[in-house]
């Protein structure tokens, strides 16, 4: 699987001396003598200068590397699927969210319209990865890989809240879903292809609705990333609002680890993202 590149990269040093060697190269200004980060940009990646692009090109092809090199933990696989924000509409609204975390944009036709090439682009200003996800029951997994090609993500993800939707899925290429892995979605068989990390998951814990269920990877967890939670209040569901610090005093939310369904949250909970 390679070996992973880690922390010392060196892409920011090296592009650093570039840029003193040619400032027009770069559309940032030294002040103090120090080169400040490219997350201080504007959001449209057309208006960078060269090498400012190539850092950004150099830091997503390592991350991705280090993402399928694996190596050292044995759980360091299970970073493609955590620290996730699945959004639907309202995208930019996950700007508040700290910068480690990877917002995942819905293909549902119904919300195609918010996400333009100038939302995606401050989406990438801000987190670095932009990824995309279908729910494979309304919108299928193959709309995902259209919006991953036609704005330039970084991958895509399937859902499998049902056994329809995990079979949908996988059948159409999905290796990472949100969804549930209780018995009346997951036989052993399916169970056992998340228990391998042929497919990974980000299992929903949405406590915003009854009853309330804690975590049960049922032994499947070198395939979970971790757990997925809901806030949303909605009268139609019978979901009641419930903040990011009831999870974390819980413990079903760690920073860094667990996901959020992005739909729902007030100011403070973006904060308690992190």
């Amino acid at each position: 699987m390679g070996t992973k590149i880690g922390k010392q990269d060196g892409i920011v040093a090296a592009i650093n001396r570039l840029r003193d060697f040619d400032p027009a190269g770069t559309l940032l200004v030294k002040t103090a003598g120090k080169w400040p980060d490219i997350s201080t940009l504007p959001a449209d990646v057309s208006t960078w200068k060269a090498y400012d692009k190539l850092q950004r090109t150099l830091q997503i092809l390592k991350d991705d590397h280090d993402l399928a090199a694996g190596g050292g933990s044995s759980t360091d696989h299970l970073v493609a699927a955590q620290a996730r924000i699945f959004l639907a509409q309202e995208p930019l609204e996950a700007l508040l969210a700290p910068p480690f975390m990877v917002p995942v944009c819905t293909a549902d036709p119904a919300y195609r319209s918010g996400y333009t090439p100038d939302a995606i682009a401050q989406l990438r200003a801000r987190f670095g990865h932009v990824e995309a996800w279908a729910d494979c029951h309304a919108t299928p997994f193959g709309a995902a890989l259209d919006m991953v090609d036609e704005l330039e993500l970084d991958g895509a993800w399937g859902q499998c809240e049902t056994t329809e939707e995990f079979d949908a899925a996988y059948a159409a290429g999905a290796r990472r879903m949100i969804g549930s892995l209780g018995v009346d979605v997951l036989d052993d068989e399916r169970l056992a292809r998340v228990a391998s990390a042929e497919v990974l998951v980000a299992a929903e814990l949405y406590r915003n609705v009854m009853p309330w269920v804690e975590p049960d990877y049922r032994g499947a967890n070198a395939g979970v990333g971790g757990n997925a939670i809901g806030c949303y209040a909605s009268d139609s569901e019978g979901a009641v609002y419930t903040p990011v610090s009831d999870y974390k005093a819980l413990g079903f939310y760690v920073a860094g680890r667990d996901s959020v369904f992005g739909v729902g949250l007030q100011t403070q909970d973006w904060l308690d993202l992190g």
